[in-house]
C-alpha cells in the first residue's frame, strides 16, 4: 500500500477546510440551518480521516475552527461547529472501533452531554440576548429537562444518521465515484 504524498493530503485539507467555511458562511444568510450547516462541516472531517489519516483530519478541524468564529457571521453555528459537531466524527470513528461497545456508547453519550452544557452555559451566560428556553415556557419547571432529553434523543437520530452517512461513503460514493477500494 503506498503512502499518499504530503502535497495530496495539504491540498485535501485545504479543500475540505475551504469548504467547510463556506458552508459556515452561509450560515449567515441561511439561519434555518444552524444546526445541518456545522453538521455537514463535520461530515467532511470524515473525508479526511478515510482518504488520509486521523491526525490530518484532527488538524483540519483546528484550521476550520480558528478561522470558522473569523469568517461565519452566525456565532451559535460557529460555536456549535468548535463545541462538538467538528470534532465528534473524528472521535466517533475511533470510538466505533472499540470491542467494548458499552463503554464506547457510554463516552459519546457523556462528551455531547459534556458539549451541550458548556454550549448552553455559553448562550445563556456569555450571549444573554439569547433565550435557549424560548417557546418552552408550557413545560415550565421541566423545560430544561424536556430540552435535554429530546437533545439525546435528537443525539441518537444524529448518531444513526452519521453511521449511514459513514457507510455511505465508504462503500458506495469511495467505490462507484472515486473508484477506489
Amino acid at each position: 500500500m503506498n503512502k499518499k504524498k504530503t502535497s495530496f493530503k495539504v491540498a485535501l485539507g485545504g479543500i475540505i477546510s475551504a469548504v467547510c467555511l463556506l458552508a459556515m458562511f452561509c450560515s449567515g444568510f441561511l439561519p434555518m440551518l444552524d444546526y445541518a450547516i456545522p453538521t455537514f462541516a463535520g461530515f467532511l472531517m470524515v473525508v479526511m480521516i478515510v482518504e488520509v489519516d486521523r491526525s490530518w483530519a484532527i488538524t483540519t478541524y483546528v484550521a476550520v475552527s480558528l478561522l470558522c468564529p473569523l469568517i461565519t457571521p452566525n456565532i451559535q453555528a460557529s460555536v456549535l461547529f468548535i463545541i462538538f459537531m467538528g470534532y465528534y466524527p473524528i472521535l466517533k470513528f475511533g470510538l466505533d472501533r472499540m470491542k467494548r461497545k458499552v463503554i464506547a456508547w457510554m463516552i459519546k453519550f457523556a462528551v455531547f452531554n459534556t458539549a451541550m452544557a458548556l454550549f448552553f452555559l455559553l448562550f445563556t451566560l456569555v450571549f444573554t440576548s439569547q433565550d435557549m428556553l424560548e417557546g418552552m415556557e408550557s413545560f415550565g419547571k421541566w423545560a430544561v429537562l424536556v430540552l435535554w432529553l429530546a437533545a439525546n434523543f435528537f443525539f441518537l437520530l444524529y448518531e444513526y444518521a452519521l453511521t449511514q452517512l459513514i457507510d455511505l461513503y465508504v462503500k458506495w460514493f469511495r467505490k462507484k465515484i472515486l473508484r477506489k477500494k
